[in-house]
């Protein structure tokens, strides 16, 4: 793992984290009412993870008895939503200044963990410990396959088996790769989807938007908890 790279993305996030964190959560506008920043985490809540719950729940459990982990929580702007939803909430960031605005954000909630990560592992994570996985604009930002591949990885190792790992990475496979920054991430083309399941252990059971800027990808721990194995590159 390049340690440039993780350095990089905590410097350039820490920044924009104290220039101005709610824009660079989501840029929809330069000066957010605090009402409505948080209410559009809820619209993303409602529309990527509350149409999943079946996946999620199996169709027989209560959300209320799971626990999740959401990568790449920012300040806490769907945080707040999902840990209405959940039992149990694990926020994980690279930047520290983005930790401490979402620790702040969700003060007054008794269900929610937050942990300053180093980009590319989950510390302080258990293994086998999370019913679901989540990951909505935090990919499309790094600007590495391998930072990419070691997340899956990750995520693989906490999640309990049968568990669902749902996250969105860049797919506009024609950005130059000379432009990748922490801003502009490392697209991923359908090739390479299949490769990052399998190198993780992985099956994927759903994709969507390939080519786009939101390109989803739902990954599952099959219940046997297969091994990873090694890629198909063909």
């Amino acid at each position: 793992m390049d340690t440039k790279i993780l350095k990089q993305m905590r410097s350039d996030w820490d920044g924009r984290a104290k220039e101005n964190a709610q824009y660079y959560v989501q840029n929809a506008t330069t000066e957010w009412d605090r009402r409505e920043f948080f209410r559009s985490g809820e619209i993303n809540v409602a529309n990527e993870v509350m149409t999943d719950m079946v996946s999620i729940c199996g169709g027989e459990r209560s959300p209320l008895d799971l626990r999740m982990l959401e990568i790449g929580c920012g300040v806490g702007r769907m945080t707040r939503m999902l840990a209405r939803i959940f039992g149990h909430v694990t926020g994980v960031d690279v930047s520290e200044e983005m930790i401490r605005q979402a620790r702040q954000n969700t003060a007054d909630l008794d269900n929610v963990d937050l942990i300053t990560g180093d980009g590319c592992t989950l510390p302080g994570v258990p293994d086998s410990c999370c019913d679901f996985a989540f990951s909505f604009i935090v990919f499309q930002h790094i600007p590495s396959y391998d930072v990419i591949a070691s997340y899956c990885k990750e995520v693989y190792r906490v999640l309990k088996p049968g568990g669902l790992f749902k996250f969105q990475v860049q797919g506009c496979t024609d950005i130059p790769k000379n432009k990748l920054d922490t801003w502009i991430g490392y697209p991923i083309s359908q090739r390479e989807a299949v490769v990052l399941s399998e190198q993780s252990g992985f099956d994927i059971e759903r994709e969507d938007g390939a080519g786009t800027q939101y390109y989803w990808l739902w990954f599952r721990k099959l219940a046997d908890a297969k091994r990873p194995s090694e890629p198909r590159l063909s």
